[in-house]
């Protein structure tokens, strides 16, 4: 694909060009704000929200802790009325997870608020400036998906695309696009 035409830009002005929008966008505090949560517990609801019900195990694994972090957090969050714990009927020793029905409302206003935001943004563009934007989101989810599988298809350790991996250029060093 020919390179655009027009001075190069580098991924540093991308970034202060992308914090700019966001400074500019109204900040009213949305009601699911008000559940004083942490990160993690936030994480924890978008990860079962995503994968269902699961074991304290495979919890685990998709978070990326400990058993028994797992199990603190479910513990906080269940105090809250966010998810609901069962012993399966075929092991008891296997305690599943879930969202509540409460849980599963807060997950969906956090993600009408975020939804709400990006139609606010991407209605600021005309329907060609969409579809360009649109195209260009879907080049980077082929090639992000395209160096995933060549990094996890390549045995002895990781490999990246070097195109991702090359380091962007200095601003105003005259480079092509990073």
């Amino acid at each position: 694909m020919p390179e655009p035409s027009g001075p190069a830009i580098t991924l540093d002005e991308v970034d202060r060009h992308t914090q700019a929008l966001f400074e500019l966008l109204p900040k009213p505090q949305p009601k699911w704000a008000n559940h004083d949560m942490t990160f993690g517990q936030l994480r924890l609801l978008f990860v079962l929200g995503q994968a269902g019900q699961v074991s304290i195990g495979q919890l685990a694994d998709k978070l990326g802790v400990t058993n028994a972090t797992a199990s603190e957090l479910i513990d906080r969050v269940e105090r809250r009325g966010l998810v609901l714990r069962m012993h399966r009927a075929d092991d008891r020793r296997v305690v599943d997870c879930k969202l509540s029905e409460d849980g599963a409302l807060l997950l969906a206003q956090i993600q009408g608020t975020r939804q709400q935001s990006m139609r606010r943004v991407l209605g600021l563009l005309t329907a060609q400036e969409l579809a360009e934007f649109d195209r260009l989101l879907q080049i980077m989810a082929e090639r992000l998906s395209t160096a995933i599988q060549s990094s996890v298809s390549t045995e002895g350790g990781t490999q990246v695309n070097s195109e991702m991996s090359r380091p962007s250029p200095k601003p105003g060093a005259g480079e092509g696009r990073p």
